[in-house]
């Protein structure tokens, strides 16, 4: 058993990782998504140019749980607090819509699906249809987020629709790839043992999690729910592998139980997963996808080439079309460019590639096609979305303070402050408590309200002060 780690190809991913976010930062004039910047230093320093990275079996290891764990967060990103029952009949209109549009983009993409094997571009006309009709959930979230929209009735709509999509056309693929790698078969249906078991995991955390000790003051610094996440993957990853399906979807079913039973501290949670995700294995996964990014093929064939502007166009009609039914809810422009927002491909697009590849369903040529359409998509759709969108100027005024104010939901974990009322507790400066949850109950809070052992709070405050709150409420020292 000999396989030596190739420390060199890890610095220059290592260094590459920590360098390509400062490049894209420095560049403020066009907003380029990070992971298309690391897909981009991929292509430079691999086999397309320079080639002085080459894969071992570790770099192969990171990459592939730098995969699964970029699945678990879009899990993670379902708000399943959105289709609680005491919400009002609009987010029921809103599911409702979404589920049209899906079924729209999805025979749309079925027709222009036929239209690309005229082209030989693919000669699967059922994984081209799902490919076509995924969405983009991660980068679709981050770019509602800056521009103040994801809390509105427009934002959530174009949410739940991209999530709608990424859970059905991943469920669709997996099933796919199964046919084609072993025809009709008792296999083709081995998902659904997948789901079962995530099912049967998901009822006994339900019921075991009450009564279990695992609140973070009993495992001070050892960070029990990173290692929970990791458990809950691994587990999942695992059973995918044993019954023959992507393994990609045993880890986005482990994002959605982690989002189902972490609902009150879902955003703390959130924010600790993304440090090992953001920060460490998905940016390994996207510069060694561009590393074995092979553009040759393109470059030499000019007849593949010409078809990144149609692959785009394409993409576009899919979701322009279904798009077309938030008109008389939103108007003209944010029609057009829900169009172009819903376009922007990502991870789905780069899995469902990948898989394709992997079976022989896109050749070397168009496979790259997928690639660099992938990439163009995420650089040209957000900023095309950006030109044609009019912001209302209440919201573009409302958003002038809002990178000082922060609203953070916690655990009330400090030992000192049980059965203290809140006049008694000294908080950092301009913080306070707006709400405490306490037996699924919420309470509006005054200054003789006694706080109790595990009650959820939401603090607000200058987000300077930001850690020194959650340090006081959690008992840890950050």
């Amino acid at each position: 058993m000999e396989e030596a780690i190739n420390f060199q190809s890890i610095l220059i991913i290592s260094l590459l990782a920590f360098v390509t976010p400062l490049i894209i930062n420095f560049i403020k004039r066009v907003n380029i998504p990070f992971v298309v910047g690391e897909i981009f230093v991929g292509i430079i320093v691999g086999k397309t140019f320079l080639n002085v990275v080459h894969e071992d079996i570790w770099i192969l290891f990171l990459s592939n749980l730098g995969l699964a764990y970029l699945m678990f967060l879009s899990g993670l990103e379902i708000d399943f607090s959105q289709f609680s029952s005491k919400k009002d009949n609009k987010t029921v209109k809103q599911l409702v819509i979404c589920i049209f549009m899906f079924i729209i983009s999805l025979v749309i993409s079925y027709f222009l699906s036929i239209f690309l094997v005229k082209l030989n571009i693919i000669t699967n006309i059922y994984f081209s249809t799902f490919m076509l009709t995924a969405t983009a959930p991660g980068l679709l979230l981050p770019v509602l987020k800056e521009r103040n929209l994801l809390n509105s009735d427009y934002g959530q709509t174009l949410l739940i629709f991209s999530l709608i999509c990424e859970f059905l056309c991943l469920i669709s693929i997996t099933i796919l790839s199964t046919f084609v790698d072993s025809g009709l078969s008792y296999k083709n249906f081995l998902f659904t043992i997948l789901l079962l078991v995530a099912f049967l995991i998901y009822m006994f955390i339900k019921r075991a999690l009450p009564r279990l000790p695992l609140m973070a003051e009993n495992f001070s610094g050892l960070h029990i729910e990173v290692r929970a996440a990791f458990a809950l993957i691994i587990i999942l990853v695992s059973v995918s592998q044993a019954l023959d399906t992507e393994i990609v979807m045993g880890s986005f079913l482990a994002g959605v139980i982690f989002s189902l039973i972490s609902v009150h501290n879902r955003e703390y949670l959130k924010e600790k997963l993304d440090i090992i995700g953001y920060g460490f294995l998905t940016p390994i996964f996207f510069i060694d996808l561009g590393v074995n990014l092979n553009l040759k093929p393109i470059f030499n064939d000019l007849k593949t080439l010409a078809m990144i502007p149609v692959l785009l166009i394409v993409l576009y009609i899919v979701k322009f079309v279904s798009s077309l039914l938030l008109y008389k809810l939103f108007g003209c422009n944010k029609t057009i460019s829900a169009g172009f927002i819903l376009s922007s491909q990502l991870s789905l697009m780069i899995v469902a590639s990948n898989i394709a590849y992997e079976l022989d369903v896109l050749s070397d040529a168009t496979y790259s096609l997928f690639i660099i359409t992938t990439i163009i998509s995420c650089f040209i759709f957000p900023l095309l979305f950006d030109k044609i969108l009019k912001i209302d100027e209440t919201i573009v005024n409302k958003s002038s303070g809002i990178d000082k104010i922060c609203i953070h939901e916690s655990i009330l974990s400090n030992p000192d402050l049980f059965n203290k009322s809140i006049k008694d507790i000294e908080f950092p400066p301009n913080c306070r408590i707006f709400l405490v949850v306490r037996d699924s109950k919420e309470i509006i809070p005054d200054g003789n309200t006694v706080l109790k052992e595990s009650d959820i709070l939401v603090l607000g405050g200058i987000k300077s002060n930001q850690r020194d709150m959650i340090a006081l409420i959690t008992n840890q020292n950050r």
